[in-house]
């Protein structure tokens, strides 16, 4: 009796062990729904990519300073002893017999010489339409004719709708490769990494190289919801993307005006200190350290020491959030401000100037 309940002990055990052991290491059944859906995802890629391609264009600028390897350089008709940088850009408008490109200030620093080569292998000698150091964003002109007269914008997306883990495509010309493409996923959203004055990055860590500065970071609709700027030399998958609501706004204004009109409500802030944080209950806000003399803060009554929470309803969780935020806004746009003094809240409407560089 105790042989035969032994055995059926046994016999439970083994049978438990096997479904365990089905749970750790499943048969894998690759179903024909499975298989027709990673299809119909690489073809949605390549879709974006040949769609793309033909407004993506490598950027070849030279100046008088320094000498370039020979196996970085681009073009044999530029003398020996130049300095030559390479990057990306794509168009973001096209006006009458003109195409509007945008890339990085960087790309084009210094340069004398600036010529832009599209996907057919054609080369033209770019026009500077204006250039922002602080966003690190410039616009350059090229004239059209019959080997670009079907070259298009490319579609322009909106960052917002981006979320974590979202697939993107870089797309640009590292290393003078020609043009090249990589897969990737939104990594973060909203980095700031000190590298500029205005910052708003979007992170993946689909692979951006020396070149691809100024390429197109675009989604699975083939619309461009970003453009590349930067990368961590020392790091892997760890590509930075201007958002293009950014750029198309940048791009607008110096395309009409030649120049940024950014906005200026004339304080300067810290974080708020961690005890004052607490007995007012925060988890947000910055603390006005500054105003001012006859800014657009000084006039609408803002004091030093004010919480400052919000602008035109979008809350301010650090010094870098209102240095962005204010930077957005137009010159004579009138905003409503929300604050903290004492332990009250306010709300106020301010009329934002423009910030002039006082050098």
């Amino acid at each position: 009796m105790h042989r035969l309940l032994f055995f059926f002990f046994l016999l439970f055990a083994i049978s438990a062990c096997e479904n365990k052991d089905k749970e750790k290491h499943p048969v894998i059944k690759v179903e024909k729904r499975e298989i027709d859906t990673v299809t119909a995802l690489q073809e949605r890629i390549s879709s974006v990519i040949s769609h793309a391609k033909p407004s993506i264009v490598t950027i070849l600028s030279k100046s008088s300073e320094g000498k370039t390897p020979t196996i970085f350089k681009f073009n044999d008709e530029i003398p020996p002893g130049e300095n030559e940088s390479l990057g990306s850009g794509f168009v973001i408008r096209k006006s009458g017999n003109s195409l509007f490109i945008v890339t990085n200030s960087h790309v084009i620093e210094k340069a004398k010489v600036i010529i832009v080569k599209f996907y057919n292998g054609n080369r033209y000698e770019a026009e500077v339409v204006g250039k922002d150091t602080k966003s690190d964003i410039a616009v350059l002109k090229v004239k059209v004719d019959e080997n670009i007269k079907n070259v298009k914008p490319l579609k322009i997306g909106s960052p917002s709708t981006l979320k974590v883990g979202y697939f993107v495509v870089s797309g640009g010309s590292p290393y003078n490769l020609g043009l090249t493409f990589t897969l990737g996923i939104v990594s973060a959203l909203n980095r700031n990494l000190g590298i500029s004055a205005y910052e708003n990055y979007i992170q993946t860590d689909a692979a951006i190289n020396p070149g691809d500065s100024g390429g197109p970071l675009l989604n699975l609709n083939g619309e461009v919801v970003g453009m590349n700027t930067a990368i961590i030399q020392t790091g892997q998958g760890l590509g930075f993307a201007i958002p293009i609501n950014t750029v198309v706004d940048i791009a607008n204004q110096l395309i009409k005006y030649g120049r940024v009109r950014r906005g200026w409500l004339g304080v300067l802030v810290q974080k708020i200190p961690e005890k004052l944080k607490k007995e007012l209950g925060l988890s947000s806000g910055v603390q006005i350290i500054k105003v001012f003399k006859n800014s657009p803060a000084a006039i609408s009554g803002l004091k030093t020491g004010d919480i400052i929470l919000s602008i035109k309803g979008k809350k301010i969780s650090s010094p870098s959030d209102l240095k962005y935020i204010v930077s957005q806004l137009k010159p004579e746009e009138t905003v409503e401000v929300e604050y903290i003094r004492g332990r009250k809240k306010y709300k106020i409407v301010i009329k934002i100037k423009e910030l002039v560089d006082r050098k």
